[in-house]
């Protein structure tokens, strides 16, 4: 892989050079290759030699059982930030010092006090680094007093429905806005003399949300008026028969751009010279030595490199290759190699080699491969506390020692095909059955503060629903109450970081948990699920499941003030298309029925004087501040008038 260790090194190389050079457009290299053919070991490869030039190298991974995917992106700079805490909390030198001091002047002057409240939702160690930000924040209510804070309560579905209409009007710039605070934290952490580099693998799993914003880093970054803000290089990685119609719409929309330089790297498989360089290089033996079973090797494996280590591995198991006393070197049957059947590709190697370990072995990773590539401390607690954990651990040790897993923050799979091949093993009733228990346990034994492990949960849950439904199997319903509020609260709580995709999502799963009599047996849980679902359908453009979502409120409401924010909705989704008339007709109706109804007879000039003289003498004597210190207003229905007539 000379040559391409060469092009990643070389792109690099371009941006140190032109570094402080405005015109200069961003770089993206994209590695595409077979699964296993070498893609990250090629980018792993190069790193080391890159810090040691003072690049600041950052890298995450795309999991196709993750949830969250936009937090995968900022789980890079949630590791770059952890190990600024760690640094902040050790003794350094005045140099190391100055140099962290620096960094975090530079993220605060270029995201503002607010910049990090809000990528704080993403990179929590933010809350650790300036705690005098997040202090003021604490400060700023304790002002409110108690008579305030039973206010608050009573008024609480007012601030619900005036959040709503925020996060309707700003739905569009709320996503530009994060789009705007990442590019300025890339433009804060990276310096000419500490150039950013940020690594994406297995991008072919990334959602389109994610992909968004990789696109808005590379192609929307002139207008932030700087000399530093291309000290910075995108590699991604990805497998080349994966790649989907969304990854395929934005690489067109990244190659036109004038504002891109894109450098395309294919690993095809190694060739047969290459084949038997490795082989000789593992086996400590002399090219000429190893030339006849490095070609039966490429020919078994087709010169893919994750496919040659492990059925290497796999020979040394079956006694075909083994280490020789007498000789003292490696030895091998090179007719019982061959006579060995060959496997379609490395998924089905992979499979056979995990189906040759013990029963509770195979049981403790197909249970750990439903967290995904990588099991975090707290799902491993889970994982821990379940029906497998009585053999677990020396399992996972064994694991360990065949290469299939590391220690590393919990548990990791040291490559995602390994935690694909433990996945695909389970039969689909076990899929639902680890799911279903899994989400179970991380919503009762995790404090639901922690977030990521509240959605975790959530999202363990409607995946072994959705596995049922496929697959014809019935699922336990005596929580389907419990698991519709989930969703209803990680709906919410999607829609207030802006990531509109999921809350629908969420918001339709809660849909499908609520019972068929859910209209009279839970009114209220069912009113809200539907509201921020026609919300969430608004702000993604569907009007036809908006419309199915509004039919079952309008149906089912029990009063004409639970019809409302369903109403609000439809108006402004009437108002967006362009339909006026009809919208304001919507509106005069529902002003009708709140008891605001506007004169019947022809609206003059001299009318609308007459109405804001009027308005004007009742406010006589009444100052700025008398206005500021008035009461909130608590009459819902008076509420929802003033926003319909605004």
């Amino acid at each position: 892989r000379r040559e391409e260790m060469r092009c990643l090194l070389e792109a690099a190389a371009q941006i140190e050079v032109e570094v402080g050079n405005p015109s200069n457009p961003s770089t993206l290299v994209r590695i595409e290759g077979d699964p296993g053919i070498g893609k990250s070991y090629l980018v792993k490869s190069v790193i080391p030699t890159l810090t040691q030039s003072g690049w600041i190298c950052l890298s995450c991974k795309f999991d196709r059982l993750m949830y969250d995917q936009l937090s995968t992106i900022a789980s890079a700079f949630e590791t770059f930030f952890r190990h600024l805490v760690t640094l902040t909390n050790e003794m350094l030198s005045n140099e190391e010092a100055e140099d962290v001091g620096a960094i975090l002047s530079h993220v605060q002057e270029n995201l503002s006090s607010s910049g990090i409240v809000v990528l704080s939702e993403f990179m929590p160690s933010l809350r650790t680094l300036y705690p005098a930000i997040f202090a003021s924040l604490v400060d700023d209510d304790s002002f409110h007093s108690s008579e305030e804070d039973r206010d608050a309560t009573e008024d609480k579905n007012i601030e619900d429905s005036t959040m709503d209409e925020e996060i309707m009007a700003s739905a569009f710039s709320r996503k530009n806005r994060l789009h705007y605070l990442f590019k300025m934290l890339v433009h804060a952490i990276s310096r000419p003399d500490h150039p950013l580099f940020l690594w994406i693998d297995d991008l072919q799993w990334a959602n389109e949300r994610s992909i968004e914003l990789l696109s808005s880093l590379l192609t929307d970054s002139g207008h932030l008026n700087n000399n530093n803000v291309h000290s910075f290089l995108a590699v991604t990685s990805y497998r080349s028969n994966e790649i989907t119609p969304i990854l395929s719409r934005y690489f067109e929309k990244i190659d036109s751009s004038a504002l891109v330089v894109v450098r395309n790297i294919l690993l095809d498989a190694i060739s047969k010279s290459d084949m038997n360089v490795v082989v000789s290089d593992a086996l400590r033996l002399p090219l000429r030595q190893t030339r006849a079973l490095a070609d039966v090797l490429y020919a078994k494996t087709i010169g893919n490199p994750l496919y040659l280590q492990v059925f290497m591995k796999s020979m040394t198991d079956e006694k075909m290759l083994s280490w020789s006393l007498v000789q003292k070197r490696w030895i091998w049957s090179i007719e019982a190699i061959k006579a060995t059947p060959i496997d379609d590709n490395v998924a089905e190697l992979l499979t056979r080699k995990l189906m040759r370990l013990p029963k509770d072995s195979q049981k403790a990773l197909k249970a750990a491969s439903c967290f995904g590539v990588h099991v975090e401390e707290s799902s491993l607690r889970v994982l821990l506390a379940s029906d497998v954990s009585q053999s677990i651990l020396p399992c996972l040790e064994r694991a360990q020692e065949e290469g299939i897993l590391e220690i590393e923050d919990g548990l990791r799979f040291t490559h995602d095909m390994i935690q694909e091949a433990a996945y695909d093993l389970m039969s689909p009733e076990e899929r639902v059955g680890y799911h279903y228990t899994f989400g179970v346990q991380l919503a009762a034994q995790i404090p639901l503060s922690e977030e990521a492990n509240y959605f975790a949960a959530t999202d363990h849950i409607n995946r072994a629903k959705a596995l049922a439904a496929i697959e014809g199997l019935s699922l336990d319903q005596s929580m389907n109450i419990e698991f519709a509020t989930l969703n209803l609260t990680a709906g919410k709580r999607s829609m207030e970081i802006s990531d509109f995709p999921s809350a629908l999502k969420y918001l339709q799963y809660g849909i499908s948990f609520l019972p068929e009599t859910k209209w009279d047996t839970n009114y209220e849980l069912s009113l809200r699920v539907y509201e921020d679902a026609c919300l969430a359908c608004y702000i993604n453009a569907r009007p036809d499941k908006m419309i199915e979502f509004l039919q079952e409120i309008l149906q089912n409401a029990r009063s004409f003030d639970d019809k409302l924010k369903g109403l609000f909705v439809l108006v402004q989704k009437l108002t967006s298309l362009g339909k006026l008339k009809e919208s304001m007709n919507k509106v005069f109706f529902i002003l009708d029925e709140l008891g605001e109804s506007f004169p019947e007879s022809e609206v003059t000039e001299a009318v609308i004087h007459d109405t804001m003289m009027l308005t004007k003498s009742s406010l006589d004597g009444v100052s700025e501040e008398d206005l500021i210190a008035a009461p909130r207003l608590n009459n819902k229905r008076m509420h929802w008038a003033v926003k319909l007539m605004a």
